[in-house]
């Protein structure tokens, strides 16, 4: 899980990315000290829970490369994609091109910087490339 400090820096990274959004996202830290808890929106309770995955993983692949501030600005993309009407998908393989156009709409926040930006790219790609693959099986 995630200790004091890092939520500390959580917390502040999503107040930069929430600068000049009259829609305030809360940010919910109840679980992110616990291992294993997740990083995500909930669309029935429009709120973006922290948790221990949103740093950084051990992995070589974009998303696990993502940075904290990353991380949440794909989560903040999620709500404000939802805020404009999509409707996400919740199963394989369309679910995939969601969390690809997410990182999509999150490169374009202005507060990240250039390797986000291509992080996020980046899982953008891989999630399309596991989406031609998906659905080419489910083709066969």
């Amino acid at each position: 899980g995630l200790s004091a400090r890092d939520i500390e820096i959580c917390v502040w990274a999503w107040e930069l990315l929430l600068e000049g959004d009259e829609n305030k996202i809360e940010l919910v830290t109840a679980k992110a000290t616990e291992n294993s808890s997740r990083t995500y929106f909930s669309e029935i309770n429009n709120l973006v829970y922290l948790g221990a995955d949103v740093k950084p993983g051990q992995a070589i692949d974009a998303n696990s490369r993502m940075s904290v501030l990353a991380c949440l600005a794909h989560e903040l993309a999620h709500a404000q994609r939802f805020k404009l009407g999509f409707q996400r998908p919740f199963e394989l393989p369309d679910m995939l091109i969601d969390e690809a156009e997410t990182s999509l709409h999150a490169s374009f926040m202005s507060v990240l910087s250039l390797k986000d930006r291509e992080d996020l790219i980046e899982d953008a790609r891989d999630r399309l490339i596991q989406w031609l693959s998906q659905s080419r099986r489910e083709q066969l």
